[in-house]
């Protein structure tokens, strides 16, 4: 179920404004529910796939991943161009505040079982995180692929919004 945005909707963004700040984040923090219904957190490397984010585990697993295999859904949050200011406007008193851009996305996580797209996966996580690396991607991708897992989180609705932002990069991977 999503909600109206109720705290300050005037600094709702577009769909597309979103999805340009879930290219471009550094990372992502993806939350679930234990069995026991309490929130679990992990800030984690990703890359944008159409509708899709892909990210990456080890393939032994863990808690995240046993609450995913458990209960597919998830919530993934981005955050980008943080800063902290001091705003003095109309000769009024100045507060303090922050400058963002950030997304909240849903969606239902699946592991990636095709050899053939978890390479693809990977390789697409590689270029954008370390692309200065390009010529060693196919033979880490090689080395590694037994110990990890690939996971593909289905995005069935994302919003975004953005308070007195100045793009500056913060929390953001440089486009090459």
């Amino acid at each position: 179920m999503h909600h109206p945005m109720k705290q300050l909707p005037e600094r709702a963004i577009s769909e597309d404004e979103a999805r340009e700040i879930l290219r471009d984040g550094e990372y992502c923090v993806v939350a679930t529910v234990d069995a026991d219904g309490h929130p679990y957190a992990t800030p984690l490397s990703y890359v944008l796939d159409g509708d899709t984010l892909l990210i990456h585990t080890g393939a032994a697993g863990g808690q995240k991943t046993d609450d995913w295999e458990r209960d597919p859904r998830v919530c993934v949050t981005v955050a980008v161009d943080m800063e902290p200011v001091f705003v003095e406007e109309n000769g009024e008193p100045g507060f303090f505040t922050t400058r963002y851009a950030s997304v909240i996305a849903t969606g239902t996580v699946r592991r990636v079982a095709d050899p053939a797209q978890v390479r693809r996966a990977l390789a697409q996580l590689c270029l954008k995180y370390a692309p200065e690396y390009r010529d060693e991607i196919g033979g880490a991708i090689e080395r590694e692929l037994p110990l990890t897992a690939v996971w593909a989180i289905d995005l069935e609705h994302i919003s975004g919004k953005a308070g007195r932002r100045i793009p500056n990069g913060k929390g953001a991977v440089a486009r090459h």
